[in-house]
């Protein structure tokens, strides 16, 4: 009598439909089914099948960071150590992890939940990548290649190898606050932000380096949005990061400093002549001194630094 324990037709079925998937060219598709193919046959308890569809992934996908990932958790998952660490060095290797600041930022835990969500995306030159004011949250690190950054026809930026961008969206859930060209041919690191948003809040390494990434940039616009047309201004002096329940009335600050809206939305009241006007500002806003009233639409965070000019109106209100 034959004892061997045999993987379920289904399960077959599984197989050759994440096959099919990958010749017809949709790898989200083929990705998912080989997920469902592994796990079915590890909860079956069987190791060495589970493997070799996991390395099937590879030969029809190629060198993908979602099928490293694959390969990854399915060593772990049989035990074999070793492996699970060859394959993660492999993948550091190809992804540059110890030469890009953000992915060297990240631990080995939080380094392969990423690449089970992460996309390669090769783009030609020329080809806009986001444009101001469309929606989008999803977050790029740019992998080979370089991109522009442009507002109202302006050049503010070149994004290099190793630089993010998306984050205001990402951590503002609003529309793109600028243009994005690529310069040259470019591979870049698309995060979709439904499932990064659920990676860094178990991966504190994560957000903090996403956290840090997203104050400069907002501090970076906010100084852009001070100076005169065509520069950058500049704000410096040291930052102090201040929180207000919902709610909560958001004091003034002193005349020689900058408030910088980072996460929530704030009600602002305006006594004009015979009218009171409300403003709800948004992430990246600048909160003006030239008001009655503010309060904490929601729970906000503001960056509060001192700035050598004078303030202006507030800027991306909604």
């Amino acid at each position: 009598m034959n004892n061997t324990k045999q993987g379920a037709p289904g399960v077959r079925e599984l197989l050759a439909q994440a096959q099919r998937a990958a010749a017809d060219r949709d790898p989200d598709k083929a990705l998912h089914l080989f997920w469902e193919c592994t796990r079915e046959y590890l909860k079956r308890q069987l190791p060495f099948k589970a493997i070799a569809v996991s390395r099937r992934a590879r030969t029809v996908l190629g060198s993908h960071p979602r099928v490293s990932a694959l390969i990854i958790s399915t060593y772990r998952a049989t035990g074999f150590m070793g492996d699970a660490r060859e394959e993660l060095v492999s993948a550091a290797e190809i992804l540059r992890k110890n030469d890009l600041a953000f992915l060297a930022a990240l631990d080995e835990e939080a380094f392969v939940d990423l690449l089970s969500i992460m996309e390669l995306v090769t783009y030609r030159k020329g080809k806009t990548i986001m444009k101001r004011h469309d929606p989008g949250e999803d977050v790029f690190l740019v992998l080979h290649g370089s991109c522009e950054v442009v507002r109202d026809g302006s050049r503010l930026a070149v994004m290099k190898e190793g630089d993010v961008f998306g984050e205001i969206g990402f951590f503002g859930m609003a529309s793109r606050s600028a243009t994005v060209k690529t310069l040259e041919k470019s591979t870049l690191v698309r995060m979709p932000s439904g499932p990064l948003r659920d990676i860094q809040e178990r991966h504190p390494c994560l957000r903090g380096v996403l956290e840090n990434i997203y104050s400069a940039r907002v501090l970076n616009k906010a100084g852009e949005d001070l100076g005169a047309p065509g520069h950058a201004g500049s704000l410096s002096g040291n930052i102090v990061t201040m929180s207000y329940e919902k709610g909560q009335e958001i004091p003034l600050h002193p005349v020689d400093s900058v408030a910088v809206l980072k996460h929530g939305i704030v009600e602002v009241d305006y006594d004009e002549p015979c009218l009171r006007t409300k403003r709800y500002l948004k992430p990246g806003s600048i909160i003006s001194h030239r008001r009655s009233r503010a309060l904490a639409g929601t729970d906000v965070v503001i960056m509060v630094t001192k700035a050598g000019y004078a303030l202006t109106e507030e800027t991306e209100d909604l």
